[in-house]
């Protein structure tokens, strides 16, 4: 007999996952994720990054 899948929730609201969305039980729940990465709410943990000064692009 197989192992029962474990049940899992969504990473944003905790609503049962939709497989076609995973992690997520939806695609607004993807966009609010996005949302929390492009706006800096989520980081990774390191050193701070050293931004590179505008240059001409090279040919």
């Amino acid at each position: 007999m197989a192992e029962p899948r474990p049940h899992v929730r969504c990473a944003i609201c905790g609503k049962p996952v939709h497989p076609s969305h995973r992690p997520f039980c939806s695609p607004r729940c993807a966009e609010v994720d996005l949302g929390r990465w492009l706006t800096g709410q989520y980081r990774i943990p390191g050193p701070p990054a050293e931004l590179e000064e505008d240059s001409p692009p090279s040919t």
